[in-house]
Order: C-alpha cells, then structure tokens, then sequence
C-alpha cells in the first residue's frame, strides 16, 4: 500500500473544483501503564464541519479498537474506488460499509450533471447529501432520483367462473356420494 500522502493526493484529485473537502487520517500515539499503541482516525470535513469520522460514528463495528481497526481496509476502498472506471462508478457494488464512496461520489468531478438523477437515488449518507447539495445548489434540489428499474407486472389474477361465488358450500357428502359408485 503506498504512503497515505500519496494516496490522500489522489483522492483529493477527484474532487470538483472549488469544494472544500478533506479527507484525513492520523495515527495518535496513545501511551498507558501497560504500553503505548497507535489510535488510527479517518475524517472528511466539508468547510470546518466534520461530516463523516472513522471510528467516532461506527462505534458498534468497533468493538476491538484501536487493536483491530478498518483503517488498512477503508484504505483498500479509497484504492479501489480510485481505479474503478468512470462508467462503473454508480453501478458498482462497493463492499462499503461506511458509506465513504457516497462521499466520494457526491464530490466527484467524473460525474456531472447528466447523472445527477442517478446519484441522487444512490446516496443516502447525510454527508454526501451535503456535498452534493453544496456542490449543485437548485440543480440537486431539482434533480429526480432515477427510478429503480421496474418489476415486470404480475400475470392477472384468473376470474371466477360466473355464479361460483353464490354457490352454497356442501356440509355433508351429498356431493361425494356420485363418485363412489
């Protein structure tokens, strides 16, 4: 895996122009009685707000931190997102469970205004939300989400045959006593 720097320079290469949003991530040495160990934190900010934070928002997916973390895996992801192909980009399954891609979505500048409807049906972190709302002012606003393709229609219920209905229902075996013989 190569050095964060570099891979932070290549993520902050895909953001559109004039959005100010950063992604980090640090190792905080932590010391104690019984030995020291690093604190690994990732965390994008929009302005001065913090808007997504690794592992301050996944607490319950962090039940081994900071000795088993996501960091070298959220990493992977960045990685991985970076290299998909502009066309793969809103249709590939990401195995994200922090919802970092729909940040990088939402600030990508691979993607325009062609496939805001598309996006808009995509993201659901509130983060992204608010940078795709930043970065498109009234046109996110505007913007229909994509409608997931439809179904196709259920063949038609069968009708009953005419009077069926109204027809009394046997109690006793009167209707049977035919079919014995």
């Amino acid at each position: 895996m190569k050095p964060w720097s570099k891979l932070q320079r290549e993520v902050s290469k895909l953001f559109a122009e004039g959005l100010r949003l950063q992604i980090q991530c640090r190792a905080y040495r932590m010391a104690s009685a019984s030995g020291t160990t690093d604190l690994p934190r990732y965390w994008c900010t929009l302005g001065k707000d913090v808007i997504w934070d690794y592992p301050r928002d996944f607490g319950e997916n962090a039940t081994y931190y900071p000795y088993e973390t996501d960091v070298s895996s959220i990493s992977s992801l960045l990685r991985e997102y970076i290299d998909m192909p502009t066309d793969q980009l809103l249709s590939f399954a990401f195995a994200d469970r922090w919802q970092i891609v729909d940040i990088l979505l939402a600030a990508d500048r691979r993607i325009g205004k062609r496939r805001l409807p598309e996006l808009k049906a995509r993201l659901t972190h509130p983060g992204a939300i608010a940078i795709a709302a930043t970065r498109w002012g009234r046109e996110w606003e505007d913007a229909v989400p994509a409608l997931e393709p439809a179904s196709p229609p259920l063949p038609p219920l069968p009708e009953a045959a005419p009077g069926l209905a109204d027809a009394p229902i046997a109690t006793d075996s009167s209707l049977l006593r035919g079919l014995n013989s």
